[in-house]
């Protein structure tokens, strides 16, 4: 098959939700370290019985299921001492500073909550010098921040929160209409019930070979793409089921790119992926492939080998912006 492509990739990572900073001055907001105090003593003793919000300054980008880190600044001992997920959409409200401005809150559900005062934190030192383009002394709260940065954040977290489990309160999420779970635990949890009593031709579960493609990814919407890519094709699951789950429109538009209408010659399939320039698409078929390829050569499926051969070099040839 020859077909003339022209390849243009949005080289951005994207994620399914956006992540905020929430800047807190407890020398200057109506929530002082006093009420920090209270509230953590109420949280070790597992009381939660109130809701929790800040004010975004950015809440035209946000809606439930962002991720926030919230960071202390000011005097004393700052840095980034808390995160979770805001389980709510913006809601208008009172000015909390009593200067009559319109401000947007949302409601929090944190995961993790270290006392800036009594525990470690991630210092501002140390996130001035892995993550220098964002200003950790000052600024709006509830600042969006762009996918790179939210990565380079995301991997300080979860490498300190390891580090420190002793030392931090967990609260658990108690607004009923909020789902808590990630997209990535979302992804992991469908796939494996839409997969499950299914085997390959080997004989092994199904599931095994999207849950390789799926750490496989560079980025969270790759790997859920990667988990989810046989769903649809291959099981009863519907992208009105994908859709009520709450998966992004971003991880829906890859999906219905990487399922095959069987009608579809294969190597026409294939290049309709490429010509789409949907990254994580064309990035997620290009680790199917070579998942499956090992697969092939492992079992014996020479057909397959040969199939699988061939697409991959199609793709990797229309990722050079090759025509073909």
């Amino acid at each position: 098959m020859e077909l003339d492509i022209t390849l243009s990739i949005n080289k951005r990572h994207d994620y399914s939700h956006n992540t905020f900073i929430l800047r807190w001055n407890p020398a200057i907001s109506s929530y002082t370290m006093a009420r920090l105090d209270d509230d953590m003593e109420e949280w070790a003793k597992g009381y939660w019985d109130y809701e929790f919000d800040w004010s975004v300054y950015d809440h035209q980008k946000a809606r439930k299921g962002d991720r926030f880190f919230m960071v202390r600044v000011g005097e004393g001992r700052t840095g980034l001492f808390a995160a979770g997920r805001f389980s709510s959409n913006p809601m208008l409200g009172d000015d909390w500073s009593g200067k009559g401005r319109e401000v947007y809150y949302m409601q929090m559900d944190f995961e993790a909550v270290f006392h800036p005062e009594r525990t470690d934190i991630i210092a501002t030192e140390e996130l001035e010098r892995e993550i220098a383009n964002i200003d950790w002394r000052k600024g709006h709260s509830g600042e969006v921040v762009d996918a790179e940065t939210a990565d380079k954040l995301e991997l300080m977290w979860r490498d300190f929160v390891g580090q420190n489990k002793t030392t931090y309160l967990h609260r658990a999420v108690r607004n009923e209409d909020y789902d808590s779970r990630s997209d990535i635990d979302k992804a992991v949890e469908l796939a494996s019930k839409a997969h499950a009593a299914d085997y390959d031709l080997d004989g092994n579960p199904t599931i095994l070979h999207p849950l390789a493609v799926g750490m496989m990814g560079r980025n969270d919407v790759e790997r859920i793409v990667g988990f989810l890519h046989d769903v649809v094709e291959d099981t009863r699951y519907t992208f009105e089921d994908l859709e009520n789950e709450g998966f992004s429109a971003e991880v829906i538009a890859a999906l219905r790119l990487l399922t095959h209408d069987k009608e579809t010659p294969y190597m026409e399939y294939i290049a309709n992926i490429c010509r789409s320039g949907n990254e994580t698409a064309i990035r997620v078929k290009l680790n199917d492939l070579r998942h499956n390829l090992a697969r092939g050569k492992e079992g014996g499926h020479l057909r397959c080998v040969e199939k699988h051969t061939e697409a991959i070099a199609y793709v990797e040839a229309a990722l050079r912006g090759e025509s073909l």
